[in-house]
């Protein structure tokens, strides 16, 4: 089996984002780069130079509509518990003809190709002790969510992560195991909650690692414009500033080198003809 170099890894995310850029502009969606591919675009124009991922996200209504479209194309594989089993509470769009591999239980883990991600960005309460608890509450759902799978949900970048998970989340994934589909419904619905709240002025995803950053402005989501990154020009929320130093603080400063971390715990590989 050949494995799937970085260059390799960064075109098929390339055809993937260009392929939620055109049914997005053919059915009048708007969406923006998220995470580090935000940042990326606007400091280096492209890929952060240690990272090899790429992050979207909407807005709910947006999201919801996406996850239909890109349900019934053919050209890559879309990862939602509406389509098959998932522990993760937003989508993945996937290359067909790679797989993944991680250190141990290989044999265990779903055979999903490369993929970018598409986070749904969720309305929250505009109090912010109310805030405070409904995300609280979002993210205890999403860590029931990811304990439902096994070997997923001991997963981690480091072996001390994972025995730390398997303690944690050991006794979730003996009473929600088999629930997989039902639990991941459960918390999407949970965290559209506010959706159609015209006094909840706060968004952001809600099962967020930057759990106590992961809150903006609603304002922020409702203008939208072109950026490049790498050889695209896609699209991005106009007001990205407040989205990056809200989480990055001085975003255009380099981080120290011992911080600029990538994913190679992750592994993959091209199919066998």
């Amino acid at each position: 089996m050949r494995k799937v170099l970085k260059d390799e890894i960064k075109k098929i995310e390339l055809e993937l984002l260009t392929l939620v850029d055109k049914v997005c502009r053919k059915n009048n969606i708007e969406y923006s780069l998220g995470g580090g591919s935000l940042l990326g675009s606007i400091r280096h124009k492209g890929f952060i130079p240690w990272d090899d991922d790429i992050d979207i996200m909407l807005t709910r209504e947006n999201y919801n509509k996406l996850i239909k479209l890109l349900s019934h194309q053919d050209e890559a594989e879309l990862w939602h518990y509406s389509i098959k089993e998932t522990f993760q509470p937003y989508a993945k769009l996937c290359n067909k003809e790679t797989y993944q591999a991680k250190a141990g239980f290989d044999f265990l883990w779903p055979k999903i190709g490369v993929n970018i991600d598409i986070f749904p960005m969720d309305s929250m309460p505009s109090n912010e002790e109310e805030r405070v608890k409904f995300m609280h509450e979002a993210q205890h759902k999403a860590e029931i969510l990811y304990s439902t799978s096994f070997p997923a949900f001991v997963s981690g970048s480091k072996w001390y992560y994972s025995l730390a998970r398997l303690f944690l989340r050991g006794p979730k994934y003996l009473k929600y195991h088999g629930k997989n589909k039902q639990v991941a419904r459960d918390v999407d619905e949970f965290m559209s909650k506010y959706q159609l709240d015209s006094n909840a002025n706060q968004i952001g995803f809600l099962a967020s690692r930057y759990f106590d950053k992961e809150h903006f402005q609603i304002e922020i989501f409702e203008e939208y414009e072109e950026v490049k990154f790498e050889n695209l020009t896609v699209r991005k929320i106009v007001d990205h500033d407040s989205y990056l130093r809200q989480i990055h603080g001085d975003y255009m400063q380099l981080p120290p080198e011992n911080q600029r971390i990538n994913h190679d715990y992750v592994t993959f590989y091209w199919k066998e003809d």
